[in-house]
């Protein structure tokens, strides 16, 4: 009878190389850090030696109301979508570009 197969690790993905560090706080008006999440839509196919990295929208958690993410240069539209501590709700859309 074969042995059982034995689980593989997974490699932990880090930054391509040649992206870019992309650094933002989201705080409400009294300076409190914000939580909630960050939709990110790049616009472009991009290739990093044998890595393909398709427009595919991703989401991120924030941590202590930041955003830090390594992205390849692209144009990207960001979806935030916070709570304050008080509980409060909102959205906030913008566009960034990284060269």
């Amino acid at each position: 009878m074969p042995a059982d197969a034995l689980p593989q690790a997974h490699a932990v993905a880090g930054p391509l190389e040649g992206s870019h560090c992309l650094r933002r706080t989201y705080r409400d008006p009294l300076g409190r850090p914000m939580s909630g999440t960050v939709r990110i839509i790049g616009q472009a196919r991009t290739e990093s030696g044998n890595t393909v990295v398709p427009p595919a929208p991703v989401k991120v958690e924030l941590v202590d109301g930041r955003l830090d993410v390594h992205l390849p240069p692209d144009s990207y539209r960001l979806e935030a979508s916070l709570t304050t501590v008080d509980g409060e709700r909102l959205n906030d859309v913008s566009t960034v570009e990284l060269d």
